[in-house]
C-alpha cells in the first residue's frame, strides 16, 4: 500500500492529479507547513524540517495500513505539489473501514473546489476499488471550508467531541463524521437490520451523487 495509484480530474482550468509522492517533493511540505494558517486545525504547532519530512516519507512508504496521494495542480505544462490526501488506519475486518484526511498547503488553491473534488475521488476509490464499508473523518470547529467539502461528498456528523484542540486563543470542539458505502450489500452489512436515521439516508444520497460524479469525471490510470 503506502502510495495510491494515479487519479486525475479537472477543477476549472486546472488538472488535479492524485499521485505518489517522491522524496524530491518533501521540501514543498516544509515550506507549506511552516504557516500557522495551514496547520492550526491539524494540531501542528511546530514547523517541520526537511529531515522530519524525509523521515515521514520513509515511514509512510512501508506502512501497510494507509494509502497516501500527493495532490498536484497542473496547468500550462507546470506541475505543482499543493498538498496530500490519505486513507489511513485501514482495517480489513468483517467491517472494512479507514480514516480519511487531506491538506492543501498552498493557500492560493483554497476556495475553488479542489478539496470537495478530491474527497469525491478518494471516496469513490475507497468504496469501489477497496471495498470499504465506512470512512471516518474529523473536523475542528471553525474549519468551515473543510466541513462543507466533506459534507458534499457524503459525510455526516456522528458525534461531537468537546474541547479537543486549542486554536487561536480558545478551546474548540471536534465534529466526528462518517461516510458509508451506499451500495446495497455494504449498506445492509453496516445497519444489520436497524433502521437508518434520516440523516444517514440524506448522506447516502449525497454519497451516491459523489460516486456518480467520480465515475464520470475521475480518470484512474
Amino acid at each position: 500500500m503506502a502510495f495510491g495509484p494515479k487519479m486525475s480530474l479537472s477543477v476549472g482550468d486546472l488538472t488535479i492529479e492524485l499521485a505518489p509522492l517522491t522524496k524530491e517533493a518533501m521540501g514543498e511540505f516544509v515550506v507549506g507547513m511552516g504557516q500557522h494558517s495551514v496547520t492550526k486545525y491539524i494540531n501542528r504547532h511546530l514547523a517541520p524540517t526537511l529531515e522530519d519530512e524525509l523521515e515521514w516519507f520513509d515511514k509512510t512508504r512501508i506502512d501497510k495500513t494507509k494509502i497516501v496521494w500527493g495532490i498536484w495542480a497542473v496547468k500550462d505544462n507546470e506541475r505543482v505539489l499543493i498538498g496530500n490526501t490519505a486513507l489511513s488506519e485501514i482495517e480489513n475486518k468483517h467491517i472494512r473501514q479507514a480514516t480519511s484526511g487531506s491538506m492543501i498547503f498552498r493557500k492560493e488553491y483554497w476556495g475553488i473546489g479542489i478539496a470537495s473534488h478530491i474527497h469525491k475521488a478518494r471516496t469513490w476509490y475507497a468504496f469501489k476499488h477497496l471495498g470499504l464499508h465506512r470512512i471516518r473523518s474529523a473536523v475542528i470547529n471553525g474549519n468551515v471550508a473543510s466541513l462543507k467539502a466533506l459534507e458534499k461528498s457524503g459525510y455526516s456528523r456522528v458525534y461531537v467531541e468537546r474541547n479537543t484542540l486549542f486554536v487561536d486563543g480558545e478551546l474548540r470542539h471536534q465534529d466526528n463524521l462518517e461516510c458509508l458505502n451506499p451500495a446495497s450489500s455494504f449498506w445492509s452489512d453496516w445497519w444489520h437490520g436497524e433502521r437508518p436515521t434520516a440523516q444517514a439516508l440524506s448522506a447516502r444520497d449525497r454519497t451516491r451523487e459523489a460516486m456518480k460524479w467520480a465515475e464520470d469525471n475521475v480518470n484512474l490510470a
